[in-house]
């Protein structure tokens, strides 16, 4: 089955993104995406030109993925323009394991590298060894890890990077 990678349409494609996104992350310990996730900071990162989202659409137009980025933080300078950090990434359930997601990272990757990224990197839960087995699997090397950094005490955050 072929795949097409596209920019999002912020005027209608957010309901569908938030659907996915949920049914995604519906059975993981990250199931509450309100607490970590705004689709409307997302849409302003977009409109500034400092996030990047791509979908993912079947044969039969499909939404089966997704991936945001941004810029990690202009007040660094060049450094903050450089440096890009992946935000989210989802895949429905059906679609999990056909490459859908490496697609979309690639695809990011190549939009973050048009507006002069250098380094993308991305953090997840230390013990989430499925996601990064998926981002060492593409590229992304070990790049530390912080204690407790995401929901309080016992939630330590690991950290990947890929030079670009």
């Amino acid at each position: 089955m072929e795949y097409r990678y596209e920019f999002i349409n912020l005027s209608n494609d957010l309901d569908d993104l938030n659907n996915l996104v949920s049914k995604a992350f519906s059975s993981t310990s990250d199931s509450s995406i309100k607490e970590w996730f705004s689709f409307s900071e997302m849409a302003q990162m977009i409109v500034k030109k400092r996030g990047i989202c791509i979908k993912a659409i079947d044969n039969e137009n499909n939404l089966i993925g997704m991936i945001y980025a941004q810029q990690e933080s202009p007040i660094n300078n060049i450094e903050g323009v450089e440096k890009w950090v992946i935000i989210m990434s989802a895949v429905s359930p059906e679609a999990s394991g056909k490459g859908i997601g490496s697609g979309l990272l690639k695809a990011i990757e190549n939009s973050a590298k048009e507006k002069q990224a250098k380094k993308m990197f991305v953090f997840t839960n230390l013990d989430d060894e499925r996601v990064i087995n998926f981002y060492k699997k593409n590229n992304y090397k070990d790049a530390g890890w912080i204690k407790d950094y995401q929901y309080g005490k016992g939630n330590s955050a690991v950290f990947l990077l890929k030079y670009l």
